[in-house]
């Protein structure tokens, strides 16, 4: 039996300039492993969704449209949940960003980690020895290495250093089972904040997480960031309560 394709779930705002490039790194990245990847284009007024058609013509690449931008929290929902249509419980599900930063190369060393059975989410975590930031703005790195530091100390995670990286590969089964279980509340918080509040949120249905190291190079980026420091602070601050909630469940 032929294994299961590794799915990408992958978030786009305005990358026209960048998926092409995205995926040619995926293809050479992932040659002799089946994989499928699902775009979310989030409202793109650049030319993503051409870009996005050329890719599916020629590529297992399946476009999900927002046709107005919605913000990643619904982003991650859309995504995650054509990704997990019809996935087998240790089906890997990776999440990665369309600026290019997420580098695929490090897909095939996530993915083994998560075959080893122990874990059911592999961070490429910035916090690790061999992690790096790399090109950061002042503020936002501030901002990276206080939220990292805070929601270790009050959430404690097993296994997470690196709370706030988009770039991860789940188990299928355990992430079926929290986004059913939470709905939409899944991403709750809004902001790049609910991606921190993806794992609290699975932590009742998971075996614990496991971090890989990950240079995070922010000069690849071609565009602006659409991240709002301050409102991101605020939406930290309200991961605290979801973590009490959770964390009666036990898990992560």
């Amino acid at each position: 039996m032929s294994p299961a394709p590794l799915r990408l779930v992958v978030a786009a705002y305005n990358e026209a300039a960048n998926l092409e490039g995205l995926f040619a790194r995926v293809e050479s990245s992932l040659k002799g492993r089946p994989w499928r990847a699902f775009v979310v284009d989030d409202g793109s007024k650049d030319g993503t969704g051409a870009v996005l058609a050329g890719l599916a013509a020629r590529l297992p690449v399946t476009p999900v449209v927002h046709p107005v931008n919605r913000g990643i929290a619904a982003v991650f929902l859309s995504g995650l949940r054509a990704a997990l249509d019809g996935a087998g419980p240790d089906d890997a599900v990776a999440i990665l960003e369309g600026d290019g930063t997420s580098d695929p190369a490090l897909l095939p060393a996530m993915g083994d980690r998560l075959a080893k059975g122990d874990v059911d989410v592999v961070i490429a975590s910035r916090q690790v020895p061999g992690g790096e930031y790399r090109n950061f703005p002042p503020k936002r790195l501030l901002m990276s290495l206080a939220a990292n530091a805070m929601l270790r100390l009050v959430c404690g995670l097993k296994g997470v250093r690196d709370y706030t990286i988009f770039y991860r590969v789940y188990r299928a089964g355990p992430l079926k089972r929290a986004l059913e279980a939470n709905g939409d509340a899944f991403t709750s918080v809004g902001g790049f904040a609910c991606n921190a509040e993806m794992l609290l949120r699975l932590g009742p249905y998971s075996r614990g997480a496991a971090e890989v190291p990950f240079v995070y190079d922010y000069g690849l980026k071609k565009g602006a960031s659409s991240m709002k420091l301050g409102g991101n602070l605020l939406s930290y601050v309200r991961l605290f309560r979801i973590h009490a909630e959770a964390s009666r469940g036990g898990g992560l």
